[in-house]
């Protein structure tokens, strides 16, 4: 009983850990051929105060916006990541989100 306690504490503090991982909030600046530049607003002084994002194929997008094309400048988006390994140095989207 012990055991199962603790497997059930480790998986709720992980699952609560991974939420929050991978994920980005901000505002759209640029758009380009095929990625985008989204301001973020962090207190971290160590983040850069923009980072580009890449899209793939299997990008979903839902909310104001159904597609790449209908994302416009000024957007308001959240920004879930693609599990990527560390030896890929972008940040590739999974699903855009836009308010």
């Amino acid at each position: 009983m012990r055991t199962i306690k603790r497997l059930l504490i480790v998986l709720v503090i992980s699952l609560v850990f991974l939420t929050g991982c991978g994920r980005l909030q901000g505002t759209v600046a640029e758009k380009k051929e095929a990625s985008f530049i989204v301001e973020v607003r962090s207190d971290d002084s160590r983040q850069d105060p923009t980072q580009e994002i890449f899209l793939t194929d299997h990008t979903e997008f839902v909310g104001a916006a159904n597609s790449f094309e209908e994302l416009e400048e000024g957007d308001r988006v959240k920004v879930a990541q693609f599990g990527t390994t560390p030896d890929i140095p972008y940040f590739l989207a999974s699903r855009v989100t836009v308010e």
